[in-house]
């Protein structure tokens, strides 16, 4: 599952339980104007790359090094 996807289920699905449990049965309309702040708080961090960041900091995945450069010994 990519990365982006990950971060959005693991901020979105919380915070559309908590929005249908606080909004849905007393102000509907409230709670589906609260579905679109969600949906585009959610673009707005798969845009800067938070997402991504999110599921990297909960899910511990494999990754390989990047590769560094060996470093230049200094002429006199």
């Amino acid at each position: 599952m990519p990365p982006v996807v990950l971060g959005g289920l693991i901020v979105g699905v919380p915070a559309l339980i908590v929005a249908w449990l606080i909004l849905f049965n007393r102000a509907r309309p409230v709670f589906w104007f609260a579905v679109a702040l969600i949906l585009v708080g959610l673009g707005y961090l798969g845009a800067t790359g938070a997402l991504v960041d999110i599921a990297d900091a909960v899910v511990a995945r494999e990754t390989a090094p990047l590769p560094t450069a060996e470093p230049q010994p200094v002429s006199p």
